[in-house]
């Protein structure tokens, strides 16, 4: 089996998964959801962050609204992705700054509030200077810090490009995959391209990259 058909099969299975939880209702997701908002503002890196790089949740997505709304209170610059292309970088994410009325922003079509076009990103020297905390989508993450995205490869791009710049202009970023619980795998499929996360957050706890099992926080 090939690198990219095993991927699918993965995808396949995970999609799966969410679809039976939601269906069984096997627990609240919103409820699933406050739980990792919780378990990740317990995070030592998250109380060190100036900046923390969200995202809108769609479909299946774990919930982020809780972990925004409490960033944002405790003096955070928020900012979630907007995918953009260029010629020169091809596609590319930017990172629009949230107000607090973010919510009246107009819907894309899968009813997730749009960055407005007219709005900036963050500028990469901030991001690359300052203390940033990265909550990462993905369909499965691995204790290993591997993540399996929908293989548009934004944030693989994404990340590899902040590090570098972090380590260039001397700030930090730690990426945090942000999933339910059954979205952990022991093990993903990952190409030499694919970056990893340094720690997994979920609505059981915290798995730290390198460490043996799961570190548990809050409930």
């Amino acid at each position: 089996m090939s690198l990219s058909e095993e991927k699918a099969e993965v995808r396949g299975r995970v999609k799966a998964l969410l679809t039976e939880a939601r269906a069984g209702e096997t627990g609240n997701a919103g409820e699933r959801s406050l739980r990792a908002a919780d378990n990740f503002r317990a995070l030592p890196e998250y109380a060190e962050a100036g900046i923390v790089l969200a995202f809108l949740p769609m479909g299946e997505e774990i919930g982020t609204e809780s972990l925004i709304g409490t960033a944002l209170a405790d003096g955070k610059v928020v900012a979630v992705p907007r995918m953009e292309r260029s010629e020169k970088a091809g596609d590319y994410i930017v990172f629009i700054p949230l107000p607090p009325d973010y919510g009246s922003w107009p819907r894309d079509r899968f009813g997730i509030p749009e960055p407005p076009a007219g709005l900036r990103g963050l500028p990469a020297e901030e991001l690359h200077s300052g203390s940033v905390i990265v909550a990462a989508p993905g369909l499965a993450f691995d204790r290993g810090g591997g993540r399996l995205g929908r293989g548009k490869g934004y944030y693989d791009r994404f990340l590899s490009e902040a590090r570098a710049g972090a380590a260039r202009l001397g700030g930090s970023i730690v990426a945090c995959g942000l999933c339910y619980a059954i979205q952990l795998l022991d093990s993903v499929p990952m190409g030499e391209d694919d970056a990893r996360v340094d720690l997994v957050v979920t609505e059981d706890g915290v798995c730290r990259r390198g460490a043996i099992g799961a570190q548990e926080i809050g409930g």
